[in-house]
């Protein structure tokens, strides 16, 4: 039986269709397949059986619409649904960030008071205002369930594949008020303006992972050392949403305090939405198109230490994940 479609996936949410949505997402495909492969490459190691019953559980994915059934491949899975479906973008955006504020970083007011799910409801219909901490705890009690139908077994695996990563990304815990970092924008030394997102998203993570992406997992993993390893994989959804806030503060925003520039008139970055098309329910202009991005001019030494902040942040989301399918299937 297929878990989900796109329709299926958004439950009773048919009302949040009137609601406006919340800022996108940062992490692209790229940093969700390292992240993935990581995860993998540690439980071909340490955890064969774990990742024999993973590997069991993905091969009953036999739509290949949205992606493929390889682990890599289904980290992107919950993305994918998210940018092909008006109704699952609606019901599930906010379930990839947590939007801490900078000055007041309160978890339960990010996660709208951590609404529960409805009674008889499995985690991937609902509620729209979870944040990614509250999904990644609902999924992997899911999966730990002997009872859970295999359709819904498979859905939470492929949404925790890619929420585990989400909540290890800096741009994904914090609101600045600039839409997840497509109002701000970049300038390196004098390289040309990128926004911030694009930046994060593409530019950085395109350098860490390189164009082999099992090659760079295993060059992002073979960079943790072994005291690191274990108390990256400690915590919970709840810390790894505080750090993630605390690298958008110290590294992502810490622009210095003379380096603003003005506005800019930066592209919208590869793989972000573009003009919409109104008969398929999407809205007119991307949100980057909606607003001007304020500009901020900064040297080397701030790419040096966000290229090391990326490398850590794939690091920490791939150990964690291996962590989560360890108690998740155990």
């Amino acid at each position: 039986m297929r878990p989900l479609s796109s329709v299926a996936v958004i439950g009773a949410a048919c009302a949040a269709l009137l609601l406006p949505l919340r800022p996108g997402h940062a992490w692209g495909p790229e940093a969700h397949r390292a992240i993935a492969l990581i995860a993998d490459k540690l439980l071909q190691q340490n955890d064969a059986p774990v990742r024999g019953k993973l590997q069991a559980l993905l091969a009953t994915d036999k739509d290949s619409r949205l992606t493929k059934n390889d682990i890599a491949s289904e980290a992107t899975w919950a993305d994918v649904l998210r940018d092909k479906s008006p109704e699952a973008r609606v019901a599930t955006s906010a379930w990839h960030a947590v939007r801490l504020r900078p000055d007041s970083p309160d978890l339960a007011a990010a996660c709208s008071g951590h609404p529960p799910l409805p009674a008889g409801y499995p985690a991937s219909r609902g509620p729209r205002d979870n944040c990614v901490v509250d999904k990644i705890q609902q999924f992997e009690k899911e999966l730990q369930n002997p009872d859970t139908m295999p359709g819904e077994r498979l859905a939470a695996l492929q949404f925790l594949l890619n929420l585990v990563g989400d909540v290890n990304d800096p741009l994904l815990a914090i609101d600045r008020g600039d839409q997840g970092g497509r109002c701000t924008a970049v300038q390196i030394d004098t390289k040309p303006p990128v926004r911030l997102a694009t930046y994060w998203e593409t530019t950085l993570v395109g350098e860490v992972v390189g164009r082999d992406p099992p090659a760079g997992a295993a060059r992002i993993l073979a960079s943790v050392s072994p005291g690191d390893a274990p108390k990256w994989a400690a915590g919970n959804p709840d810390s790894w949403a505080q750090e993630s806030h605390e690298v958008a503060k110290t590294v992502v925003y810490a622009f210095p305090a003379d380096s603003a520039a003005g506005k800019s008139a930066a592209p919208a970055g590869k793989g972000e939405p573009g003009k919409g098309d109104p008969g398929k329910g999407d809205p007119g202009k991307s949100e980057s198109e909606s607003c001007e991005a304020a500009l901020y001019r900064v040297g080397a030494d701030y790419e040096t230490k966000a290229l090391a902040a990326v490398t850590q942040q794939l690091a920490k989301g791939g150990i964690r994940l291996a962590q989560v399918l360890r108690d998740s299937f155990k």
